[in-house]
């Protein structure tokens, strides 16, 4: 899904790659779209570690199933669920900075990998590839078989995926989202600068998701997702608006769109600040209080 365009972590679309596409753009553009949609769901390689920071203490193996899929995670901790949602292309550690401190207040911290991410299988799809419906359906998945959710904490796509997953009926108190994805228009459109397709592909592209999705791509958009909800839980989302890969000014829109919903912006966290929002200690202290004390 592109998540990564412009911050430099995910590798650079190869040259082939661009000059394949831009030809299939011009004379074969069905053929192209089917191509793009296959490489849209593949989570990208991001060069990042997979443990979890210095002094995470030992944890215990869990898991959910959809559908006959399993999503591989680990627990730590007693009291309400507290679950960690990662981004596109991440893992579970990624948001491992939460789990010493929500343990601490007294939470039962959970934190999963996402269809065809690591240790997950995939979904319907082949492996190594999923959908933004699949990713809602793991979160929704892990909060019916370990418990209604005293809050989620969630990072970029995962914050997506968590409000999809309110949606359509999973038991979530509270939302911290890091750095949400904005709307998918927007990565549509990187998507096509970056592997060097034009409009003809593109809309071919956004039809077969759709299809494939079961539904429009862009009714998965958080401000889509809060025009639906009945009750929408408490909501703080965290952003910096140097971070290139997550507009800033979309995470206002959503905050003006979600009821009860507030913003805090951080400062000056550069191009990486999609992911130096993850160790940026004012941020983590703001999720954790918003979160609050199991005894609250």
């Amino acid at each position: 899904m592109a998540e990564q365009a412009g911050s430099g972590i995910e590798p650079p679309v190869e040259p082939r790659v661009r000059r394949a596409l831009g030809l299939l753009e011009r004379f074969a553009p069905a053929i192209g779209a089917r191509w793009a949609t296959e490489l849209w769901c593949t989570p990208p390689s991001v060069d990042a570690s997979l443990r979890m920071p210095p002094g995470v203490p030992p944890s215990e193996p869990v898991e959910a199933h959809w559908a006959g899929h399993r999503i591989a995670g680990e627990a730590w901790g007693e009291g309400p669920p507290v679950y960690l949602v990662h981004g596109w292309g991440g893992c579970r550690a990624h948001l491992g900075v939460f789990v010493k401190p929500l343990v601490a207040a007294g939470h039962r911290v959970i934190a999963f990998d996402l269809p065809s991410h690591n240790d997950s299988d995939p979904g319907a799809l082949a492996p190594g590839r999923t959908t933004i419906v699949e990713c809602a359906e793991a979160v929704r998945a892990f909060v019916g078989e370990h418990g209604p959710a005293r809050a989620v904490v969630a990072h970029s796509l995962g914050a997506k995926a968590s409000a999809l997953a309110v949606a359509r009926g999973a038991d979530i108190e509270r939302l911290v989202f890091l750095a949400p994805m904005g709307d998918f228009s927007w990565y549509l459109d990187i998507f096509a600068d970056r592997h060097g397709f034009g409009p003809r592909i593109l809309g071919g592209l956004q039809r077969r998701l759709d299809r494939r999705l079961k539904m429009p791509l862009v009714d998965t958009d958080i401000v889509r997702v809060a025009a639906t909800l009945v009750a929408a839980p408490p909501l703080l989302v965290i952003h910096d608006p140097d971070d290139p890969d997550s507009p800033y000014d979309m995470s206002q829109e959503l905050v003006g769109a979600w009821p009860g919903s507030a913003l805090l912006t951080t400062r000056g966290l550069g191009r990486l600040a999609h992911y130096r929002i993850l160790r940026h200690r004012p941020a983590i202290d703001a999720g954790i209080d918003f979160v609050g004390s199991a005894a609250e």
